[in-house]
């Protein structure tokens, strides 16, 4: 299982996925546990439709306490999908090593949050949220969802301050809406990650990129994080660690990413064709 942990930032990635079974028989959710592994599959790169797979909003990242100790969001998600046709699912307390991790697991675990944009986007999404909070990991979801797709469902109560602010993002800018309302995230890191993912998927908006385009694009980033540099045919080309996006010759600027540990990033460009 080391083995695993460590390679996996190394070579394709692969996410641990609950089988329905374990996720509609279980009273609360259950932490992740190297002991439980017959609960899971291994999925590599989920596509877009093809493994029927709702993913549960991210409900305690890189926390150590239970995020749901009376069950309650559980059993809302359980009642919400017990009629639906999916096979497995994914939610971080359950899917990802918590704290306290190995150093292994800890490389897993960073592998993760960089890819993670990815099954939100290629996977079904479904949420609970408690009463307001300008969590900024909440932000991140939504604003993922929504701006990366084509029929996004409209805005539930717990969810509809969020898609203002994203609205209010689009008009005033990333930064100054972030601070107005005073969103925080408990890990430092994960700030520095989260904010360059939004400034991204909010300029791709206001520049009116194709969501096909955008979806390739960001789909390239996060499966080759070490690639500083990627181009969609002669359209876009995207420097993540250089923080600058330009389209049809016109740079424009976000927050650079910060470089993944465990190595440098590599200057050649990935080109991204434009042929499905």
């Amino acid at each position: 299982m080391d083995f695993f942990f460590v390679e996996a930032p190394r070579r394709m990635m692969s996410w641990f996925f609950q089988l329905r079974n374990a996720f509609m028989s279980q009273k609360r959710l259950k932490k992740w546990s190297p002991h439980t592994l017959d609960n899971y599959i291994l999925c590599s790169q989920p596509r877009q439709g093809s493994y029927r797979v709702p993913i549960v909003s991210s409900l305690a990242t890189s926390g150590a306490q239970d995020p749901d100790p009376d069950g309650e969001c559980l059993r809302l998600h359980q009642e919400n999908m017990e009629s639906q046709p999916w096979m497995y699912i994914w939610v971080d307390w359950t899917c990802l090593p918590q704290s306290p991790r190995t150093a292994q697991q800890q490389a897993y675990f960073d592998r993760c949050l960089r890819t993670m944009s990815a099954i939100i986007r290629n996977c079904g999404f479904t949420y609970f949220y408690p009463p307001f909070e300008p969590r900024l990991w909440i932000l991140y979801e939504i604003a993922e969802y929504i701006l990366t797709c084509r029929d996004a469902q409209p805005p539930t109560h717990d969810a509809e301050i969020f898609f203002q602010h994203i609205a209010e993002m689009e008009e005033n800018g990333v930064q100054a809406t972030l601070k107005n309302h005073s969103y925080h995230c408990s890990s430092d890191e994960d700030w520095l990650y989260l904010v360059p993912w939004i400034e991204l998927l909010v300029l791709f908006k206001r520049l009116k990129i194709d969501v096909f385009v955008v979806r390739r694009a960001l789909g390239g980033i996060r499966w080759a994080p070490n690639v500083e540099n990627y181009a969609y045919g002669n359209m876009v080309r995207l420097r993540q660690f250089e923080g600058t996006l330009t389209v049809f010759g016109e740079k424009h600027i976000f927050t650079p990413f910060p470089r993944p540990k465990g190595g440098c990033a590599r200057k050649e460009s990935r080109k991204l064709m434009t042929s499905t």
